[in-house]
């Protein structure tokens, strides 16, 4: 009965809200176009190749909108089971070192945290990285290591290189041993793992290494280019609020105890990892998250639990109200109709996207930074004096206005 708190924690209403971050919209466009195409190598966003992640989130996402149509509780559902698997492979991992209860408690800690929310409600690839490295992870540390290095190459495929770096170094810290260097494994990490970038590769050759290998993952992490720049504590704030919940039994974790101290290690081995990183995102220390949820597990009574599970699901519910109403009022939700109903070409104008939108109308919109001499629709963050405003309202980063440019 346990484990269904953590199916309603993790899908309910995930349909709720239109596709919202750029990374929802470009991500389901790539669903989109890998259906309509029938291209499942090469992913596409608003008629441009898109190289910034690999395949296994659209992957996962033609699955489930084969299953379900496509739609935001299809797409959206790889995100809540990912999560959901996260959560058993974290009961697994506490139960190899602790009893029973504490591995439940570590699933329903896990369950329990607002960010872990967000993410399984999100058409985003962290959730799904985090699912095969943690079972990466507790397959190496069962000594079923063939389908640990499985897990790690679809992490690899899921993510890239970073599936692979953080688990081992997980391991070597639980373990401290090199008993994951098996051949076999290996070679099938090799070959399962690199399949799809050896495709892209043969394709695209040095255009595609340079754009994901060196600017995604190394120009990024070192701050050659700076996309999300926040300050050396900003994953502090972020752990704060995500175990916002637990914040009181915070001194508990710091009294000595070697049996969680390499559970803690993990954590810290995580978040100072993406700490060191110039750019940073709120997602990217989730793969600490189940560390955290077995330190707490150790230390709390199950009646602290059990009360943080009330409080919880009433604050799902009154957030799932909230979100609820707040759709009713996007830019997103408004301009959608007139742009269905207008058979000219829509643009984003200077700067302004909302990527969803191209897939929700099913065709590209290119952007510009000149007012149209033609009949034409215009997004835009700015006012535009030749145009007609059909509409403004608001999205995640700002205002949006809805122009029909007339010659």
């Amino acid at each position: 009965m346990w484990f269904l708190f953590g199916l309603f924690f993790f899908i309910f209403g995930n349909w709720f809200l239109g596709l919202t971050s750029l990374d929802e919209g470009r991500n389901a466009s790539a669903v989109l176009n890998m259906l309509s195409s029938k291209d499942f190598l090469v992913p596409y966003y608003n008629c441009h190749v898109r190289f910034e992640k690999p395949p296994m989130l659209y992957y996962f996402g033609l699955v489930f909108a084969k299953l379900f149509g496509l739609n935001e509780f299809s797409l959206r559902l790889v995100s809540g089971l990912s999560a959901f698997g996260v959560g058993i492979f974290t009961y697994l991992t506490a139960k190899l070192f602790f009893d029973r209860e504490t591995a439940l408690k570590s699933f329903l800690v896990l369950a329990t945290l607002p960010h872990m929310w967000v993410e399984s409600r999100a058409f985003v690839p962290e959730m799904l990285l985090t699912f095969f490295m943690l079972g990466g992870l507790y397959f190496f540390l069962t000594n079923r290591t063939t389908l640990g290095w499985l897990f790690l190459a679809f992490a690899f495929l899921t993510k890239g290189p970073v599936g692979v770096f953080l688990p081992l170094g997980a391991y070597l810290i639980l373990r401290r041993d090199l008993a994951f260097l098996q051949l076999k494994g290996i070679l099938l990490f090799l070959l399962v793992g690199g399949s799809w970038y050896y495709l892209m590769l043969y394709n695209f050759g040095w255009a595609y290494f340079q754009k994901f290998f060196i600017y995604e993952n190394i120009m990024r992490y070192t701050g050659q280019t700076i996309i999300h720049p926040y300050p050396f504590y900003y994953y502090l704030i972020v752990l704060a609020v995500a175990y916002i919940f637990y914040l009181p039994a915070i001194p508990k974790l710091f009294k000595k105890e070697p049996k969680i101290l390499p559970f803690l290690l993990w954590a810290l081995f995580v978040v100072v990892f993406f700490s060191l990183a110039k750019n940073k995102l709120h997602h990217y220390i989730i793969f600490s998250y189940p560390a955290l949820a077995i330190a707490f597990a150790y230390r709390l009574s199950m009646d602290y639990i059990k009360k943080v599970l009330v409080i919880a699901t009433v604050f799902l519910l009154g957030l799932s109200v909230g979100v609820y109403f707040y759709e009713e009022n996007r830019f997103q939700r408004k301009a959608l109709p007139f742009l269905k109903d207008f058979d000219g070409p829509v643009y984003f104008y200077r700067g302004a996207e909302i990527s969803s939108i191209p897939f929700y109308l099913k065709r590209c919109v290119p952007k510009t930074d000149h007012v149209p001499n033609h009949r034409a629709m215009l997004i835009s963050k700015e006012d535009i004096k030749e145009c007609r405003e059909i509409l403004r309202a608001r999205e995640f980063d700002g205002n949006y206005r809805l122009y029909m440019c007339e010659p």
